[in-house]
């Protein structure tokens, strides 16, 4: 039975009571109470009811032995139950004025069998007859700073401009934490699994249409009405940035959609097709979908391709001209009146000023890397400065952990804006312990200072390419 009425769905965001129904009484680690935990650490503050069949009372929240125990009315309920009782719960819920169930139980038609499927189906029925909107099955859900809606105890509290809509439910939490340490921001992210009843089209229309949402990232493994998902998709991009990763792209890939969404692929070329129609960014990893974000969020656009790079390293220097190049930035010489400046007071042992620029030896006297900086950043031949630091190429004989965190902290005091082009920071991650606390605290340094920070030559290149060429193509449309 197709639901047929119209509904805003902003109301799915801004709920006035919430209710976790099947939160487990026995087990701290259980994955039921990760709700109640995200609601708590986001400082949910409307009325929050648990309910359980036993009782009792979780980190001062009384449990309800059942829904028509709560007094009042309830706006939206996350259900934890068992999947065959999941009817049953949407006729007790309607009983309660409930206007959305998120569904995080799986066991429905992902699993593929029959049974399951019809279980599915008479879900649907139910909630369609009682006039309720269902979020899932199999997902995690909202999460919404802005009204305190949450998933994770691990997410920020603030607000963004960036909307996500994700089928799975574990891709959506990686990409916030990690998305969030790089210091992007959400407006409304959902996960929304089956898609039983509220689909991709319907979520991806709310965002084209959300003030608060200026970038739309999605995640799909299948879509429900095609006809629909490419009009919503063409309005959207003409509102909003779009950046879409496909899964199930591959004969594997599309396999494990039918086993982890129900979700029926497509091919690779129909969906590559419609991103370069519509002008949407179009990523191959999470990974990807982030420094694409961060290249949107943080690095004003280059007024062309030119890049100028700066760092340590005669390898590291090599190589990164080459991410760039490969990528079709340029990486032009640096003028020879521009390098007679430099040669003033850089020696010219172990410093090579070709573009890349590699300071190795004079990189830990900050105030000739800020003065070079200066004298590079006024060369109009340079359309944006990338400065990068491979910090697993220095050994213990040659820094210490002390010099390592000037290094990171005070060689590079800029912040976005100061100098004439745009600049973006490449910090190479490092899983040696004495290393990892420090480049994470240069990290956060750089992201306070409005850079964008990449992880690595190739992801830096490679992002501000996708966004370069998704700005010329716009703009060739006008």
């Amino acid at each position: 039975m197709k639901n047929t009425h119209q509904h805003n769905l902003d109301f799915l965001f801004h709920p006035n009571s919430i209710a976790l129904v099947g939160i487990t009484t026995a087990t701290t680690w259980h994955w039921t109470r990760t709700f109640l935990e995200g609601l708590i650490e986001i400082e949910f503050d409307r009325p929050l009811y648990l309910i359980n069949p036993k009782g009792g009372e979780i980190k001062g929240h009384k449990i309800y032995t059942s829904l028509k125990d709560v007094p009042g009315n309830i706006d939206y309920v996350i259900g934890l139950v068992n999947a065959q009782i999941a009817p049953k719960l949407v006729e007790e819920c309607a009983e309660k004025g409930v206007r959305a169930i998120h569904f995080c139980t799986a066991g429905f038609s992902e699993t593929g069998e029959e049974q399951r499927i019809k279980l599915e189906s008479e879900l649907v029925e139910v909630a369609h007859r009682k006039g309720i909107r269902i979020i899932g099955p199999n997902c995690m859900g909202i999460y919404c700073p802005q009204s305190r809606l949450s998933f994770s105890p691990a997410f920020p509290k603030e607000s963004g401009s960036v909307g996500v809509i994700s089928q799975s439910g574990g891709n959506s939490i990686y990409l916030v934490k990690l998305a969030a340490l790089r210091g992007v921001r959400f407006s409304k992210v959902i996960s929304y699994g089956n898609a039983c009843d509220i689909n991709e089209n319907d979520l991806l229309e709310y965002l084209a249409n959300d003030a608060d949402t200026k970038i739309i990232a999605l995640y799909i493994e299948g879509i429900k009405d095609g006809r629909r998902f490419r009009r919503t998709l063409e309005k959207a991009t003409k509102e909003k940035t779009v950046i879409l990763l496909k899964g199930g792209a591959t004969e594997g890939g599309a396999r494990a959609a039918a086993g982890h969404t129900a979700s029926l692929a497509g091919s690779r070329a129909t969906w590559d097709a419609l991103c370069k129609q519509l002008g949407i960014i179009s990523v191959g990893s999470v990974e990807e979908i982030i420094d694409v974000l961060v290249t949107l969020l943080f690095l004003p656009l280059p007024r062309g391709r030119n890049a100028l790079l700066f760092g340590a390293g005669g390898g590291a220097s090599v190589l990164i001209a080459d991410e760039f190049e490969n990528r079709g930035l340029r990486v032009p010489p640096i003028p020879p009146e521009i390098v007679a400046q430099i040669r003033e007071f850089t020696p010219i042992a172990g410093n090579i000023l070709r573009n890349p620029v590699d300071y190795s030896q004079a990189m830990m006297d900050t105030e000739s890397v800020i003065k070079t900086i200066g004298i590079l950043s006024r060369w109009e031949g340079a359309d944006f400065l990338v400065l990068f630091v491979r910090t697993g190429q220095f050994t213990a004989s040659r820094i210490s952990d002390n010099q390592l965190k000037n290094l990171l902290m005070s060689r590079f005091p800029i912040k976005q804006g100061q100098l004439p082009q745009p600049v973006a920071m490449v910090i190479e991650p490092s899983i040696v312990p004495e290393e990892a606390e420090v480049i994470l605290a240069a990290i956060r340094n750089s992201i306070s200072s409005g850079l964008p920070v990449y992880f690595s030559f190739a992801t830096a290149a490679n992002a501000i390419n996708l966004v370069l060429n998704h700005t010329e193509k716009q703009t060739r449309k006008f």
